[in-house]
């Protein structure tokens, strides 16, 4: 080989080398794509359904990882299990080195499954007098309600917004979140007998 033909050689693959680098860079500087915005979610989602609320919130900020609350209870167990990622739309930058997404999350309609517990709980004190373990029988009646495979659902739009740490795209959870989360019900599941 020639000298000239070796220099071209290098020229050649310092060229290409650059050009590697300069589309990483490029994308890097543009933020994670779309597809890693919802193989996130997606994999938050599929960790809440089988209950791995430790693995769901090492996909979150580290401060806002007590915003996924234990559900504590049947009613927030199966929420939780049901939850369902309807879609995720427009996913644009914010303040920083912040992304957000419109998302819409399905849920049990929590009020509405609360609400039909307690005209129940209502009905069963009028006819037989009241109970003796108030929280048995709301137990019950909850076990009955939840048996059903035709509870009210919820579709519940929100804003999920996210933030890259060290290199990894992690979510960053709000008040608006865990209440998409927990069936829009604005109460502590956990804290409902």
């Amino acid at each position: 080989m020639t000298k000239s033909r070796i220099i071209s050689l290098f020229v050649f693959a310092g060229v290409i080398f650059g050009l590697v680098l300069g589309v990483r860079f490029y994308r890097s500087a543009r933020g994670p794509s779309e597809e890693a915005v919802r193989d996130l979610l997606a994999a938050y989602i599929e960790k809440i359904n089988a209950g791995d609320l430790a693995g769901a919130r090492e996909l979150m900020t580290p401060e806002s990882r007590q915003m996924l609350r234990d559900p504590g209870t049947v009613l927030g167990e199966r929420v939780y299990r049901d939850l369902a990622l309807v879609s995720v739309d427009r996913i644009f930058a914010v303040e920083g080195n912040g992304l957000a997404a419109d998302v819409v999350l399905r849920t049990e309609d929590t009020l509405k499954i609360m609400t039909k517990a307690g005209i129940l709980f209502g009905e069963r004190v009028a006819e037989e007098g009241p109970a003796e373990d108030a929280d048995e029988l709301m137990n019950e009646i909850y076990t009955e309600i939840l048996s059903r495979e035709d509870l009210p659902l919820l579709d519940r739009f929100c804003v999920v917004r996210f933030e890259m740490r060290n290199g990894k795209l992690m979510i960053a959870g709000d008040d608006d979140l865990r209440q998409a989360l927990e069936g829009n019900s604005g109460l502590d599941l956990s804290a409902l007998k």
